[in-house]
């Protein structure tokens, strides 16, 4: 599995194999803002190594679920809602976009139903990939 590489970041609290971990925000974060957090974040990770609250640790997150994930949160839910938009007016136009505004919109609806499903169905499946702690740094 390819890594993203190494964060550090303190632990706020444990609970069933699963440590909650504050980050200080990067450079990549300072225009973003998707998280909501204003200078720092949370990042749930697996804690098979035994940290404790207060422990600074070194954790990883792999790279393809950072990617991945970006596009089939944005991506996927807009360029179905488009497809499906289009399909949809072609349908009810008779073969000319123009003429076919109801099943554009309602092309539009079903393909974003279907994009939040996907990205529903990816939320749980990148789950099993989330970060881990791999060192703690300091108790």
């Amino acid at each position: 599995m390819m890594e993203k590489g190494f964060e550090e970041g303190f632990v706020v609290a444990v609970a069933d194999g699963v440590a909650t971990v504050r980050v200080g925000r990067h450079a990549e974060c300072s225009s973003c803002g998707a998280c909501g957090a204003a200078r720092q974040a949370v990042v749930e990770a697996r804690d098979d190594i035994g940290a404790k609250a207060g422990d600074h640790v070194r954790f990883t997150v792999p790279e393809h679920s950072v990617v991945l994930g970006s596009l089939i949160v944005f991506a996927v839910p807009v360029a179905l809602a488009l497809v499906l938009g289009v399909c949809g007016a072609l349908v009810e136009g008779g073969g000319t976009v123009a003429n076919g505004t109801l099943g554009g919109l309602v092309g539009a609806a079903v393909g974003l139903a279907i994009g939040g499903g996907i990205v529903r169905w990816f939320d749980r499946r990148a789950a099993a990939q989330q970060p881990r702690i791999v060192e703690i740094l300091s108790s």
